[in-house]
């Protein structure tokens, strides 16, 4: 019996995309960190700075955590003791924001702030005190600035605002989710408006490049509201399963890596 060619037998399946190069930012070790995440909503803002948090508590970094944003506490509900504004007042939240920043600049304290998605907390703020970057710098902290990014060229906004009234520090990255990517899409072509963008040319000279993996077992840990260290060492009832376990595994090892390059602006 004569067998059929191996193409014809073939499982077709994706390759595999190689990884993103991983690129070094400038070196922020044993400086005191403020490091704020902003972007539009479901750009995975809280996902990167629960990472953050969890990756500086292992490492016995004891940050200030802060939810700038008094409507959605997402940032609160999985960690204890996260400062949030007692006003939902704008000009308010600006001045709770303010007296945040003045607190670690006197105490030299770390801190990590989730602004919230569409925020116009830290923009109005540095309208209002040009430099603002600069100023923090000065006063012996470091501010780090990571702006999440999906698939829409709108995704760019909160960066180029951010830009447009002055606030580049040095250390700055767009942060690419994949998390938003559709099943069958490279990189090239999920990312390919908003790197067509005219803007983007401008803003990308200022930033890293950095890519944060897709979290696949994202619902299984979003429904213990446990942390990724607990999800992935079993630490929480119901324990994830083998298959999620190994997941959030895999995702953490993949964040490990590609924030290689900017491990020193952890707290």
């Amino acid at each position: 019996m004569r067998l059929p060619k191996p193409a014809d037998t073939a499982v077709q399946t994706t390759r595999p995309e190689p990884e993103p190069a991983i690129q070094k930012g400038v070196d922020l070790t044993g400086r005191i960190k403020i490091v704020f995440a902003a972007g539009r909503g479901k750009t995975g803002k809280t996902t990167l700075l629960r990472w953050i948090t969890e990756m500086s508590i292992l490492n016995g970094g004891t940050p200030i955590l802060a939810d700038v944003d008094p409507s959605n506490a997402a940032f609160s509900r999985y960690f204890a003791d996260v400062a949030r504004p007692d006003t939902d007042s704008p000009a308010g939240v600006v001045t709770w924001l303010q007296d945040l920043i003045e607190h670690c600049i006197i105490e030299q304290q770390s801190a990590v702030i989730d602004l919230g998605g569409g925020d116009t907390t830290l923009r109005s703020l540095a309208t209002e005190m040009p430099g603002l970057a600069e100023h923090i710098e000065a006063s012996g902290l470091s501010p780090v600035m990571f702006h999440l990014v999906g698939t829409q060229p709108e995704d760019l906004e909160p960066a180029l605002t951010l830009s447009a009234r002055g606030f580049t520090p040095k250390a700055q990255a767009l942060v690419f989710n994949e998390f938003s990517i559709d099943p069958g899409l490279t990189r090239d072509r999920a990312f390919g408006r908003v790197v067509g963008t005219p803007s983007y040319g401008a803003l990308v000279k200022a930033s890293l490049l950095l890519w944060m993996p897709r979290l696949a077992s994202a619902d299984a840990v979003e429904s213990r509201q446990c942390t990724y260290l607990a999800a992935r060492d079993g630490d929480v009832d119901p324990p994830l399963g083998i298959f999620e376990a190994a997941r959030v595994r895999a995702w953490l090892n993949a964040m490990n890596q590609r924030f290689t390059g900017v491990s020193s602006w952890i707290p």
